[in-house]
């Protein structure tokens, strides 16, 4: 087996120097492979890739847009739906407060009417009664000296005097 030294001796290169002749021919490939595909990179596949990525930005900043929009849309939806049931509620209260007076107005109409009848009633009652009285009291007078007249027969034996005791029967009624 040769080594080194033997090599070296016998006039013979290395291995990786044996190639030294080609080499300019090796980068003259590597430049013209290097240059063919930064050509194909840069005008095939880059501008690809370029407008894949502003497609996509376009239509990120749509999207985000579209959402803008859509959200301001449902804030003003939200806030007219607000607005309309402020505006029910009012309504509400006002339709509540009228309705109230009405039946107020008409209790406090049917109240006044019953009243003034019930008022009227009582004087009718209370005349009515005072005539009662009267008329009772009227007899009363009378029956009351007769019986005072019958007592006095009765305890002395002799007809009393109509007039004494109708006097004595006025001064005890109190001059009715």
């Amino acid at each position: 087996m040769a080594t080194e030294t033997d090599a070296h001796e016998s006039g013979g290169s290395f291995p990786p120097f044996d190639q030294i002749d080609t080499f300019p021919s090796q980068i003259f490939w590597l430049a013209i492979t290097f240059g063919l595909l930064y050509f194909v990179m840069a005008y095939v596949f880059l501008p690809k890739v370029r407008k894949s990525l502003e497609d996509r930005d376009t239509t990120i900043t749509g999207s985000i847009e579209e959402a803008a929009a859509l959200s301001k849309q449902a804030d003003e939806a939200v806030t007219a739906f607000e607005s309309d049931i402020a505006k029910a509620r009012a309504a509400a209260r006002d339709t509540a407060s009228k309705a109230k007076a009405e039946a107020d107005a008409r209790i406090a109409e049917q109240t006044a009417r019953v009243e003034a009848e019930l008022a009227a009633k009582l004087e009718k009652a209370e005349a009515e009664i005072a005539e009662v009285r009267a008329k009772a009291m009227a007899g009363v007078g009378e029956v009351a000296s007769d019986a005072a007249a019958a007592i006095v027969e009765k305890l002395t034996g002799a007809p009393a005097d109509q007039a004494a005791v109708k006097s004595a029967v006025s001064n005890a009624m109190g001059g009715r």
